[in-house]
């Protein structure tokens, strides 16, 4: 079976991409979501900072400061890094 993640097939409005990750509306909650584009759930502490300081730039700008909270939760894909800003 594929990893939905790893494909991205459903490629919604993309806010961010480079080698390492890409931020773009989740296609089932419509919210903002970073993914990790390798296929694991350990990255190190910079690259965690790095992801977090993207989602939030992204999240400010469609929510407004301290508007949205950021879910780190893995609750359908269990071994892909990928985390939602939802609004409050």
């Amino acid at each position: 079976m594929e990893c939905a993640l790893c494909v991205l097939k459903n490629r919604t409005h993309i806010y961010e991409e480079n080698n390492k990750f890409i931020i773009l509306d989740c296609d089932t909650c419509l919210v903002p979501m970073v993914v990790w584009k390798e296929h694991t759930m350990t990255i190190s502490e910079e690259d965690n900072e790095i992801i977090e300081k993207f989602l939030k730039l992204v999240a400010n700008r469609k929510y407004g400061e301290d508007n949205y909270i950021i879910t780190k939760d893995q609750r359908d894909v269990l071994d892909h890094i990928h985390w939602h800003a939802r609004p409050k």
